[in-house]
């Protein structure tokens, strides 16, 4: 059965939130309805909008790994896993961002072999040039961590 909540893959499983600040959670539901979410002993509520779409304000939180975010409706639930506040990087530009680590395993052997921090994560925004209208929301996406082969697909910047 399809989710009447809708989370965009940005704010899905293993995401990283900006730690010690406010933090934007939004998403869509159903038009009208009261949207929980709930993490720690935090519990905020609010009402979708005419078109569906929620915001939430999460209050400044510490440092922090593995939180699990609970959102729901009268009809629907999603348990969102493994949430980090972090510190948070936004790379974006040329062709050199994709200089991937697997294209630099020549001169740096040692750290691709030996690289292993989960908490090292990425979201790579897929390449969907929309030019007749303006794009909401991701149609695809999910957090890597910098290990493993993951890790030879992360931008070596």
């Amino acid at each position: 059965m399809k989710s009447s909540i809708f989370i965009p893959y940005l704010l899905r499983n293993g995401s990283i939130l900006q730690r010690n600040q406010e933090n934007h959670f939004w998403g869509h539901a159903i038009s009208g309805q009261e949207v929980t979410l709930f993490y720690e002993e935090i519990l905020l509520k609010t009402r979708s909008d005419e078109k569906g779409y929620f915001d939430f304000i999460l209050p400044a939180h510490e440092a922090s790994e593995g939180i699990e975010i609970k959102i729901s409706t009268d009809d629907a639930e999603i348990v969102l896993k493994d949430i980090c506040f972090g510190d948070v990087f936004l790379l974006g530009g040329q062709s050199n961002m994709q200089l991937w680590m697997e294209r630099l395993k020549t001169r740096y052997p040692e750290e691709i072999d030996q690289g292993n921090n989960p908490l090292i994560r990425y979201f790579e925004v897929p390449e969907e040039p929309t030019f007749d209208k303006i794009q909401t929301e991701l149609s695809s996406g999910k957090w890597k961590r910098a290990i493993g082969e993951d890790l030879k697909n992360l931008s070596g910047i």
